[in-house]
């Protein structure tokens, strides 16, 4: 039982322990990325098609998307979408598990985490700039519905072109299948997934989660000029292939998460099923 003279002499440590696990669990915000001050970095208003304005097709098919998928509020793929919101890295890991059929940690693979929080802060340093100029509001701050995560913080106050969350599912799906490419096909389909939650969610437009996947996509090919990135993505590489051979990644939950992963936003019906013919 600590005492007050106790807690003089210890308290420091223990707060130096905690912000040293709280950096630690921190993810993209705690990173450099590798982009940064490197001159790579890829220029956007190249790449994206512009926002959609108000009364244009594509701004005209968001909303209707956004309406249309408000009725899986309470499903299993709204409650996906409600756990793909955390964006930091232990719980991205975790959300590709059974893509992967491996669960990588922070603690198994230090190496791959750390890595992965650079790229997650690339994704969020070229899009910043794009959201700031189109300054497009989010879905649910123009028509009424209800959102899978609660209101407030940043929703409120970012914007909704190009999907944060998308650009860095979509980058870190693409490195993931560059280092267990038999499993390409999985791990794609969950970062589209991962993006994907946020229409789902109501909290981005269908339009801003794909230009979220082409953001995700220019920062791993302008990363892969970083000799650093070179170096860390062969050492993440080794400690992966290590974590899947050494306990392989199996679950009941895998089999549900496939159901759910293969929905699209732009129908109610699976896209791995057919729709029924009438």
């Amino acid at each position: 039982m600590f005492t007050q003279n106790s807690l003089k002499v210890f308290g420091p440590l223990i707060l130096l322990a905690a912000s040293c696990l709280f950096a630690q669990a921190a993810g993209p915000a705690q990173a450099t990325g590798y982009l940064k001050g490197g001159g790579h970095a890829p220029d956007l208003l190249l790449i994206l098609p512009p926002a959609p304005v108000s009364g244009d097709m594509r701004d005209a098919l968001d909303r209707a998307i956004f309406k249309a998928t408000r009725s899986l509020e309470g499903s299993t793929r709204w409650k996906m979408a409600a756990g793909d919101d955390d964006y930091f890295i232990p719980a991205v890991l975790k959300d590709f598990s059974c893509s992967l059929r491996a669960a990588p940690t922070l603690e198994n693979a230090p190496r791959l985490s750390a890595m992965l929080a650079r790229v997650a802060q690339d994704s969020s340093d070229v899009a910043v700039g794009i959201k700031a100029k189109y300054a497009r509001n989010r879905p649910f701050l123009v028509d009424e519905g209800h959102i899978c995560v609660p209101h407030g913080g940043y929703l409120e106050t970012s914007f909704d072109y190009p999907s944060g969350h998308s650009t860095e599912g979509w980058a870190i799906a693409l490195i993931l299948a560059e280092i267990v490419p038999d499993r390409t096909s999985e791990i794609l389909a969950r970062g589209r997934a991962y993006g994907d939650s946020r229409s789902f969610c109501g909290v981005h437009n269908a339009s801003a989660v794909e230009a979220g996947r082409l953001v995700g996509a220019a920062v791993v090919a302008a990363e892969h000029a970083s000799e650093q990135f070179r170096a860390d993505l062969a050492a993440a590489k080794e400690e992966l292939l290590a974590v899947r051979k050494r306990s392989p990644y199996t679950s009941d939950v895998c089999t549900a998460e496939a159901l759910d992963t293969a929905m699209s936003p732009y129908s109610s019906v699976p896209a791995a099923q057919p729709a029924v013919q009438r």
